[in-house]
């Protein structure tokens, strides 16, 4: 017993790794790059899924464009139409009738020097400046000119946007066709364009005013976009992304895409949040499955190494007890290298009783 308290105390001084410990370090080291290639994966896999958000978003505001363009196309093709039968300045009460139906609130005719010369329907108060409607551009290019939000007279009367034709007579223009269009026709694009649920979109003219909006248009339109928005209706790119906080506080991010045919810009927003889930959630979903796997690796090599480390000690005491000169039957174990232990243990064991037997017989002598 002696011995056996000293091979202990040996053994605690020799160093404090156990069996058990080396093994779930040797676990961890194997489990660490794994779960770190992992991570990778994961944060990879969720800015992959957050890029196709930003990838869907500037889809939409391409698509929102072009159903935008779409319908300044059809209404240039319909002043295009009544330009092409006009012998004056005036337009025939039935086309007016006809506008109107179309969704026009008023035709205005512009002679070459800017003066207005016609306006209808009869009576209605319009006097937009002919530099606001564009009739120079019109004049100078012969091609249709899409004007910014005009503001009305009175502060009670809702503005208007226009799209102007040339008037030919000889081959030139005699006249500018203006048809001037409530900014809430435009509200029926959203609907077509896919935004997704929890998604904003606008429009903005070429100064940054608001011609449509998904949330709350009736306090908006009219009005000026947030800086950002502003600072991209008036530059000169044509496609891209920005962040801001919106008027409700909330962090979103912005695709815009400008018409080449209107100027004006659409602009998709999404909350940041939304934005970021895929991204948030698989780094969660794996953290928590690396973690889980992770706790079983551990658990599992906890309860190999276990084992192990019994079967060690009984063979440390069985060794001891040979060596005592005390009988001691050897633990079986699973383990190969174990085994072999004992068995070389068990043939030491019996070639000492064989040496003793032999020395016993010698001092006795013939």
């Amino acid at each position: 017993m002696a011995l056996l308290h000293h091979c202990v105390i040996v053994r605690a001084m020799s160093g404090l790794f156990t069996i058990r410990s080396y093994l779930l370090l040797m676990i961890a080291a194997i489990i660490l790059p794994m779960m770190t290639l992992v991570a990778i994966l994961a944060w990879d896999y969720g800015a992959a899924g957050r890029r196709t958000i930003e990838a869907e978003r500037l889809d939409v505001a391409n698509n929102l464009m072009h159903l935008m363009d779409r319908d300044i196309q059809a209404n240039e093709g319909f002043l295009a139409g009544v330009a092409a039968s006009l012998a004056g300045p005036r337009v025939p009460e039935a086309v007016v009738i006809s506008a109107m139906a179309s969704g026009f609130s008023v035709l205005v005719v512009h002679d070459r020097a800017g003066r207005q010369v016609f306006a209808a329907p009869a009576g209605a108060d319009v006097a937009p400046s002919a530099g606001a409607l564009g009739v120079d551009e019109v004049i100078a290019s012969r091609r249709t000119a899409v004007s910014d939000f005009v503001a009305a007279n009175g502060s009670h009367k809702p503005g208007l946007f226009f799209v102007s034709v040339p008037v030919l007579a000889d081959g030139q223009v005699a006249y500018v066709l203006s048809g001037g269009m409530m900014p809430q026709r435009l509200q029926t694009l959203f609907a077509e364009a896919g935004l997704h649920e929890g998604w904003t979109a606008g429009i903005v003219d070429r100064q940054g005013v608001i011609l449509a909006r998904t949330l709350r248009p009736e306090l908006y339109v009219g009005g000026y976009a947030q800086k950002a928005m502003v600072d991209v209706a008036r530059a000169k790119r044509t496609t891209g992304l920005f962040d801001v906080v919106s008027r409700d506080g909330v962090d979103v991010k912005n695709s815009f895409r400008r018409s080449a045919v209107s100027g004006w810009t659409t602009v998709v927003a999404v909350p940041a949040a939304v934005v970021n889930a895929p991204l948030y959630r698989t780094a969660l979903s794996m953290a928590a499955v690396g973690l889980a796997l992770t706790l079983l690796s551990l658990f599992l090599g906890s309860l190999v190494a276990g084992r192990i480390s019994r079967a060690v000690q009984q063979l440390g005491m069985a060794s001891a007890a040979f060596a005592s000169g005390h009988a001691v039957p050897l633990p079986t174990s699973m383990l190969t290298e174990l085994q072999d232990v004992a068995q070389a243990m068990e043939v030491a064991a019996e070639r000492a009783k064989r040496r003793e037997a032999m020395s016993r017989e010698a001092l006795r002598g013939p």
